[in-house]
């Protein structure tokens, strides 16, 4: 796995301001308003919520709209053969569909308490070993200078680490 998935990740969320898998982002820490700190939490979906995913007989209008969008576009950014890029579309779509079933739904995400964990920088690699992490954050923060023990709040711990095992179980073509 490695160099290519994490520099397309890093020049993604870096330089095109977009936030696959997770948003990382700095705000004042809620449990010490004083302090600012890098913040970890479960990104967005493509559509507006994981019930459009996971709810297929309700949604079935929607999904294949939303995979009909996906063909289109992927023709008028090159593609050639549409059968291709529909087979690659639902592969995307399959996996956003992983996604979604192990995105926190909104009711559960309310509860700081219980979501925020704070810990270091350089724990985030034992938590999510697919993403590597310290390179990440320095190319997302640049130029700010970040070591290991640079704090870090989590909010979806337990997504972090089920979308890091996705990441490394899915073929990257």
């Amino acid at each position: 796995m490695g160099d290519n998935f994490n520099a397309t990740l890093q020049k993604v969320t870096a330089h095109y301001r977009t936030s696959p898998f997770f948003s990382v982002y700095v705000s004042a820490d809620s449990k010490n308003s004083n302090s600012n700190v890098i913040q970890v939490d479960q990104s967005g979906l493509g559509l507006p919520s994981r019930d459009y995913y996971l709810n297929k007989t309700e949604n079935e209008k929607v999904l294949a709209g939303y995979l009909n969008y996906m063909v289109q576009l992927g023709m008028f950014l090159g593609g050639t053969d549409e059968e291709a890029v529909r087979q690659q579309m639902q592969q995307i779509l399959d996996f956003e569909t992983a996604l979604a079933n192990i995105t926190i739904p909104q009711e559960k995400h309310r509860d700081e308490e219980v979501i925020y964990h704070k810990m270091t920088a350089g724990e985030l690699k034992e938590l999510a070993p697919a993403v590597d992490w310290m390179p990440f954050l320095s190319t997302v923060f640049y130029p700010v200078e970040l070591n290991e023990s640079e704090p870090v709040v989590v909010y979806a711990k337990e997504y972090l680490e089920q979308v890091s095992d996705l990441i490394l179980a899915t073929d990257k073509w």
